[in-house]
């Protein structure tokens, strides 16, 4: 299975957004995120390349970014319920899918793009459970005022 980095990037844009702007500017919640930029970065150069190509040049160029934001990340201590500890837990947590895609240059640094595309047939699935859900509960109130 494959891991998402664009969840941990947003948990760490959230453990960010969660601090005054005084805060942010040397916080490890900015590290972690500036880590997670770089991946990104990387990752949009080499988007024109051959999934061989891909895979070599991400050995050489984002592992040894994904090895740095491991260590920093096992060496940071946050409280669990703040953002940053979130964050931090996510990201030990999920580690072993999070460098998957490492292993093949077909797969994808996040599953955005998976994501959007079945993002149609979900809300579609949403809208109809809360449609019969709105149905049985008239329903009920029917046969209760009836009675």
């Amino acid at each position: 299975m494959v891991g998402c980095r664009a969840h941990a990037r947003r948990k760490f844009d959230e453990a960010v957004n969660a601090l005054t702007k005084s805060e942010q500017k040397e916080s490890s919640a900015i590290i972690g995120q500036q880590y997670c930029g770089k991946l990104f970065a990387v990752e949009e150069k080499l988007a024109g390349l051959s999934p061989e190509e891909r895979y070599l040049k991400r050995l050489e160029l984002e592992k040894p970014i994904l090895d740095a934001l491991f260590a920093w990340a096992q060496a940071k201590t946050a409280a669990p319920k703040s953002a940053l500890g979130k964050a931090l837990y996510y990201l030990q947590e999920q580690w072993p899918h999070l460098i998957q895609y490492l292993k093949d240059g077909r797969l994808e640094l996040s599953n955005n793009r998976a994501e959007r595309s079945i993002k149609p047939f979900v809300m579609d699935r949403k809208k109809l459970s809360i449609r019969k859900h709105s149905q049985r509960s008239s329903g009920q109130r029917d046969n209760f005022q009836s009675d």
